[in-house]
């Protein structure tokens, strides 16, 4: 009885969650640099050409934009639920623990050496440089066990993130300077050069590493109830904080190849996703997932209308959204 009810939360969650995401979602495909109004869309425009051209905006420009801001948000937010958890600490998400810089190093390197042609090689570098980002935070890490071990974790994503963003910028600072600018932009959150083919191969990623960390919601339940509570039920606690971790670095990199970095999404949305539905990581993780789609779809808008004409990087609008956020958990924590 209680799995069919925690199981229709979940579809009531999700449906919820998806009509709102569906909503955001259908405000992005109006709203830009040019207004489309919803009765040229539903009626028709005044001839073939204003119609024609309403269209291309529409599916070539907005509507993958948007795809490729849900499947980003998905993912980061996604993979803030699993850190939060395995580390039992409010403050974790991909940027402060260093995975993202992990992430964005591998990219870089990949679009300075490849280019922006071969989009599986930079997602494969992201990935890579992310799992070096976590195998260098959780070896850090595992020099002091302990009471402090998840604060050690944070200090150690802090120093990775450091040295990853130093190598990066060593590596722009050689580049080209029409590379050194685009990348620079890159960097800040840029969902401009959005299309199809970003999206589907992030949204891959985003299966995956989903269903992979959905399966595992019980099991990071346990983690949060503490190790020793999860050694004394039988599971193996070190293999199964490393799949963890691994798959939100694969979901983490997935989303910076082609997003660069958009910052607190995986910090906020957990926490409000959290606070509405309750910490159960059965409701939570499809919950956060939805939410982050939705969450930096609308970000996206902001970003397009906040300095019209010209349009603002997302991750300057997570980064003023979440930045309060963050000094509020820090101060409440």
């Amino acid at each position: 009885m209680k799995r069919l009810s925690v199981l229709a939360r979940v579809i009531l969650v999700s449906v919820g969650l998806s009509l709102v995401l569906v909503a955001v979602a259908a405000i992005s495909l109006l709203i830009g640099t040019s207004f489309v109004g919803l009765g040229k869309i539903l009626f028709g425009a005044a001839n073939d050409a204003e119609s024609q051209r309403i269209w291309t905006i529409l599916w070539d420009y907005r509507f993958p934009r948007t795809l490729l801001a849900a499947v980003t948000g998905g993912a980061l937010a996604c993979s803030g639920t699993v850190f939060q958890g395995v580390l039992r600490n409010p403050l974790a998400d991909p940027y402060l623990v260093g995975i993202a810089a992990g992430g964005a190093l591998g990219a870089v390197t990949s679009l300075v050496l490849l280019g922006e042609g071969s989009l599986w090689t930079t997602s494969i570098a992201a990935f890579l440089g992310s799992l070096v980002a976590v195998g260098i935070v959780y070896g850090l890490a595992n020099l002091k066990r302990g009471a402090g071990y998840t604060n050690t974790v944070i200090l150690a994503g802090v120093i990775v993130a450091a040295l990853m963003n130093a190598v990066m910028l060593l590596i722009i600072s050689l580049s080209e300077a029409h590379q050194a600018q685009r990348v620079f932009f890159w960097l800040m959150g840029d969902l401009s050069l959005a299309n199809y083919r970003k999206a589907f191969t992030a949204g891959f990623f985003l299966l995956v590493g989903g269903v992979v960390v959905y399966l595992n919601a019980n099991r990071l339940n346990l983690l949060i109830s503490g190790e020793e509570t999860a050694l004394s039920l039988g599971m193996d606690v070190s293999r199964t904080r490393t799949l963890l971790m691994g798959t939100a670095a694969l979901m983490t990199g997935a989303a910076v190849s082609v997003s660069g970095t958009v910052g607190f999404v995986g910090l906020v949305v957990p926490h409000i996703m959290r606070l509405l539905f309750g910490p159960d990581n059965r409701i939570l993780i499809p919950a956060s997932l939805i939410g982050g789609a939705a969450f930096l779809a609308a970000a996206d808008c902001v970003a397009r209308m906040a300095a019209y004409p010209m349009e603002l990087p997302v991750g300057v609008i997570t980064a003023i959204t979440g930045a309060p956020f963050f000094l509020y958990l820090l101060v409440r924590k």
